[in-house]
């Protein structure tokens, strides 16, 4: 009991670490990088002929950040907020960041979620079926295409979908979370169909990458169970095919796939940054861009903070999971 203590603690030092030095590297390249509005601000009034301190003190009322504070200071001061939560105010957009934040996450969550969700049941589906059929011509297809499916990077084929299926044929919208009046927003049929609608093409951007992974991952655990001695003791008792193929060969090869959905989900929310500015959509994906090409540093900082911070815990709770499993991780 006490190696697995010392051993999460190791895994949860090393997370905190990683997030660690992804602030201070995002916060040094930011903050102190040419064009953030903050520097804008001040060589915009400078233009005005106002002097310098005149400057300083009309930018630390509008934007409540002290332009003449030294770098260590700042820096340190930052830590500060964040180890108390305060996330700071947006430069652009002239609210707490966590008000913004709150705001958009939702909206990635279900983009994220559902498409993780959708990949994954088909990906168990297909890959059974393709298990089940083994050295025959539907496995050889099934890998065949999974193969070549899985080497689209998913901004590729968002690219091509929006293209095809909204600009060109119009049968989706080509951007947008949703369209109806703002008297419609809200938990009911209507709202909830025109998001499903609007977010068809980004969930088909994020899902059909990922499906081969799940059929090749699948179709490789089920076939390795399906020469174990007790499934042909089983086989030879006379059970039946689909009692086969789903009692006790299906159920054990999906056990090792649930760790993977884990590190999926933070790969996803990194990656929405780009389907989601692709798509017009809301979302924190959405947010980070926004954040990044206007130079708002405390918004791109803590947006950047959150989807590491979610990816690592993915990896952190994956790893557990590994070790509770297999003890000889722990070993290594």
């Amino acid at each position: 009991m006490k190696d697995v203590i010392v051993w999460i603690l190791k895994r949860l030092g090393i997370a905190a670490g990683t997030v660690f030095l992804v602030i201070s590297a995002t916060y040094i390249l930011l903050r102190y990088a040419p064009g953030n509005p903050l520097q804008l601000y001040i060589g915009s009034c400078l233009s005005q002929g106002y002097s310098l301190e005149t400057c300083y003190a009309r930018a630390k009322l509008v934007f409540l950040i002290d332009p003449n504070e030294p770098p260590l200071e700042a820096y340190a001061n930052y830590l500060v907020q964040l180890a108390h939560g305060d996330l700071g105010r947006s430069l652009i957009y002239h609210l707490p960041v966590a008000e913004l934040i709150a705001k958009e996450i939702p909206w990635t969550v279900f983009l994220v979620t559902t498409s993780l969700l959708l990949s994954y049941a088909l990906g168990v589906l297909i890959g059974l079926f393709s298990a089940k059929y083994s050295g025959g011509k539907i496995d050889s297809a099934v890998t065949t295409i999974s193969a070549a499916v899985n080497a689209i990077p998913n901004y590729i084929l968002a690219i091509i979908l929006l293209l095809f299926l909204a600009v060109y044929s119009h049968i989706f919208p080509i951007n947008g979370s949703y369209s109806v009046p703002a008297s419609e927003v809200g938990f009911n049929w209507i709202f909830i169909s025109n998001v499903l609608y609007h977010y068809t093409l980004p969930i088909l951007s994020f899902a059909i990458p990922m499906i081969p992974g799940w059929i090749l991952g699948i179709r490789s655990a089920a076939v390795a169970i399906s020469k174990e001695d007790y499934v042909m003791y089983a086989r030879l008792r006379g059970v039946k095919s689909r009692d086969l193929m789903i009692n006790y060969i299906g159920r054990l090869a999906v056990i090792p796939s649930f760790t993977r959905l884990m590190y999926s989900f933070g790969l996803l929310l990194g990656a929405a940054a780009f389907i989601e500015s692709t798509f017009g959509l809301f979302g924190i994906g959405s947010l980070y861009a926004t954040a990044l090409s206007s130079r708002d540093y405390p918004l791109a900082i803590s947006t950047l903070m959150i989807i590491v911070a979610v990816t690592v815990l993915g990896n952190i709770i994956a790893d557990i999971l590994y070790g509770v499993l297999d003890p000889r991780v722990r070993v290594r």
